[in-house]
């Protein structure tokens, strides 16, 4: 029987490389691979691609969620790193965490302009979670 085992969120960039470097060098994640316009990076057994676009419409409008444990700590971690002016667009920037009915969550948007959601799920959200 077929299984699937993990899904890949694919980010978008004018500039692979730059946004790929802002995920590594601040973010602490790892260089997977890297072509001109297709990258990889990965933290804790998390990827992201990242893809190469023409029109900064498209890293405007992307969003990921990636679950965290310890969502305090990492946003701690990424505060001595990153903007928490999210108003302003010009730079990569976080929000504060907040309550969302899943848990807790913080965004941050990275230099090309995409919005990945760091979410950890609350106590009562992981017991009614199925998992087969």
């Amino acid at each position: 029987m077929a299984v699937l085992l993990s899904g890949v969120p694919v980010l978008t960039a004018l500039d692979v490389s730059t946004t790929q470097k802002f995920w590594i060098e601040v973010l602490g994640f790892t260089e997977e691979f890297l072509t001109e316009d297709f990258g990889g990076v990965s933290r804790d057994g998390v990827e992201l691609f990242i893809c190469s676009v023409e029109d900064q419409v498209v890293p405007d409008n992307t969003q990921a969620w990636l679950r965290v444990r310890d969502i305090d700590a990492l946003h701690a971690e990424w505060s001595a790193r990153v903007s928490s002016d999210y108003a302003d667009a010009s730079h990569p920037a976080m929000t504060a965490i907040r309550e969302v009915p899943w848990g807790r969550e913080f965004g941050l948007r990275d230099p090309a302009g995409n919005l990945v959601h760091f979410s950890e799920l609350s106590e009562a959200a992981e017991t009614t979670r199925t998992v087969r």
